[in-house]
């Protein structure tokens, strides 16, 4: 190689080490950063809004489901009071029972029994006061009272819807005891007890059966108005 080439050379591997100092400050050996894995990190933010809703949504429903057995637990609650209130009183009404007084059926004074049934009709007590006023009418067929004790067993039978008994029995009051002063009242609930029974000629006959013998009593003026309300 000739002096000339030497020089050359030389100057050609200057120029090539020039050149690899001046790409040194671009740092070649720089690591290049590590691309980001698309679709493989999740989306934290959203996961955690996600989970939040279902929470809310929970304690909504824990919510609602409380608050039906707090509702349900207040009925049973009303219900058990009121089945020990209903107890209570049929305890009461049993020992009342078990406690009143039997009806007396032996009087020796006429007028005791009387107004012992009497007093039983004014109570509702229809049935024990029908038995006082039967006996009273087979003790004291005569007695002052009988008539009245006549009519009044015939309330009791109309008191319990007993229509057909009850106008039997005030028939025959007016037949037993025709001066009696009950004999208008009693004409005028027979006429009343037919018509209970649906039977208007009957009712129409005894309604105007009073009219026509006592037209100017009280049960005259209360035969008039009935009939004008089905004649």
């Amino acid at each position: 190689m000739t002096f000339k080439n030497q020089i050359r050379l030389i100057i050609f591997s200057i120029l090539i080490a020039f050149s690899l100092v001046s790409c040194g400050s671009t740092n070649l050996f720089k690591p290049s950063p590590e691309p980001a894995e698309t679709g493989l990190v999740p989306d934290e933010p959203n996961q955690l809004s996600g989970l939040e809703s279902e929470m809310a949504l929970l304690r909504q429903e824990h919510a609602a489901l409380k608050s039906q057995v707090t509702e349900k637990d207040g009925v049973i609650q009303k219900l058990e009071t009121d089945v020990s209130r209903l107890e209570k009183k049929m305890a009461a009404l049993e020992n009342t029972k078990q406690t009143a007084e039997p009806v007396k059926l032996e009087y020796t004074v006429p007028a005791e029994l009387y107004k012992r049934a009497r007093n039983l009709l004014l109570e509702k007590k229809y049935v024990d006061a029908a038995n006082l006023f039967k006996t009273f009418i087979i003790r004291y067929p005569k007695n002052s009272l009988a008539d009245n004790a006549v009519y009044w067993l015939a309330e009791c039978h109309y008191s319990m819807g007993e229509y057909e008994k009850a106008a039997a029995i005030f028939k025959d009051l007016e037949n037993q005891y025709p001066k009696s002063e009950k004999v208008p009242d009693a004409i005028l609930k027979a006429g009343y007890s037919y018509l209970f029974l649906d039977d208007t000629n009957r009712a129409g006959h005894f309604l105007k059966k009073v009219l026509k013998r006592y037209p100017f009593s009280p049960a005259a003026e209360k035969a008039q108005i009935k009939l004008g309300e089905f004649e």
